[in-house]
């Protein structure tokens, strides 16, 4: 098979990937979008942060990941914070249910990644995994232009 017929495999492969990626709630938990559960990764991860801080975190836009945890806020998952020295300040942070919840779908993402890995021998998970690392490497320099156009609130 020549370069050329291997992209294009590889292409379509992709393009069933990223729709996979698209209807993530599908996958994992329909009440969460890929997003969301990125959003509250990196809070529990981090403690809290600025909204601002979020927003370049996830390459989004501030009005989406605004958006974004309005929606996590309603349902209990995050709460906002406002900072002792200045009231102008406010951090997200994630609350315990929010951690529960995380957790729960930390949980099923792995079972969903092992199903599609499924069959594969350790050197080709090895080199799988070389090649994803390359790939996102190539793809966070394009900048976050199109992530922030794109909608990301379910």
């Amino acid at each position: 098979m020549n370069t050329s017929q291997i992209e294009v495999e590889l292409q379509q492969v992709f393009r069933r990937i990223l729709r996979k990626v698209v209807v993530y709630g599908r996958y994992v938990d329909s009440r969460f979008s890929g997003s969301q559960v990125a959003a509250l990764e990196v809070i529990q991860r981090q403690g809290p942060i600025k909204v601002t801080h979020l927003s370049e975190s996830l390459s989004l836009s501030l009005s989406a990941v605004t958006l974004l945890c309005d929606k996590l806020i309603q349902n209990g998952y995050l709460i906002r914070d406002r900072d002792d020295e200045d009231r102008r300040v406010v951090y997200l942070n994630i609350t315990m249910h929010g951690r529960e919840v995380l957790e729960n779908i930390l949980a099923s993402e792995k079972e969903l990644v092992s199903q599609w890995l499924n069959g594969l021998s350790e050197p080709e998970l090895e080199q799988f995994n070389r090649t994803f690392q390359h790939i996102v490497g190539n793809v966070q320099p394009l900048g976050t232009k199109k992530a922030e156009d794109q909608s990301c609130c379910n």
